[in-house]
């Protein structure tokens, strides 16, 4: 019996893992998808911050969510994990507003993850 639900742990903690990295990657490409319209539009790079803060909402809420409910599982409290999760999502969201002027003065383009 300890065996089982060690078994039936060890699988919601394997399947918390992989709903947060497809979440991750979801958000990922739709910024992708977010720079690229920007860059294609010849946006300005302080503009392009500015809008970006609000791109992606859904999907990164549910990466935030992901993080979450993984930290909480881990004995997090529940600030700790907010905290964590938003920064989490803050990093890859940073690696597109810091990477936009090089993205648009070298006239490339961001590639999207495979799911």
């Amino acid at each position: 019996m300890l065996g089982f639900l060690s078994f039936i742990a060890a699988s919601a903690a394997a399947t918390t893992m992989v709903d947060m990295e497809s979440n991750r990657v979801a958000y990922n490409n739709c910024l992708v998808e977010f720079t690229t319209e920007h860059l294609d539009l010849k946006t300005g790079t302080r503009a392009f911050k500015s809008a970006a803060k609000e791109a992606c909402a859904s999907e990164r809420n549910a990466y935030i969510a992901s993080i979450k409910k993984d930290e909480l599982e881990f004995g997090s409290s529940e600030s700790e994990a907010t905290t964590y999760a938003t920064e989490e999502a803050d990093n890859v969201l940073y690696s597109y507003t810091d990477g936009y002027a090089s993205y648009a003065s070298s006239n490339t383009r961001p590639v999207k993850e495979p799911l």
